[in-house]
């Protein structure tokens, strides 16, 4: 047999073996009952009155809440979190594009960009016009072809 092996058998035999006094303890501690303290009676003096508005007075001052404060989108009343799924092509396309607004100064992030363009598709569903709405997002001008 190899050395490791032999190394393996040894400590898994020490492991199985332990010492007369660990023994001794573990079946004396298992074998004796352990006594239950006696619940003693304690009376309480009853506060005289004059006690009473002293603890009265004392308010605890209010505590900051712990954490980050709640700012953002996820904290806004006006804004609601849902789940789409869309090609992930398309994902990479999104954050490319987004990438390069955010180098022309334009700082736009998914949320707002598929909430800008669900509210145009409303406003064309209406009648209305979007091209100069779609202006504020694009810096690529109405002149150019893609």
């Amino acid at each position: 047999m190899s050395d490791a092996t032999n190394m393996f058998k040894k400590l898994a035999q020490n492991r199985q073996k332990s010492t007369p006094a660990e023994a001794e303890s573990k079946t004396e501690a298992e074998t004796k009952p352990v006594p239950k303290p006696e619940p003693t009676k304690k009376t309480k003096a009853k506060p005289t009155p004059e006690e009473k508005p002293a603890e009265a007075e004392i308010t605890p001052e209010p505590t900051k809440k712990r954490g980050r404060p709640a700012t953002g989108k996820r904290s806004d009343p006006d804004w609601i979190g849902r789940t789409y799924y869309i090609r992930k092509e398309t994902d990479f396309d999104v954050e490319d594009e987004l990438i390069k607004l955010k180098r022309a100064g334009i700082n736009l992030d998914k949320s707002e960009l598929v909430n800008f363009l669900l509210a145009a598709w409303i406003k064309w569903r209406k009648g209305e016009n979007i091209d100069i709405q779609m202006s504020k997002i694009s810096p690529r001008q109405k002149d150019e072809k893609p």
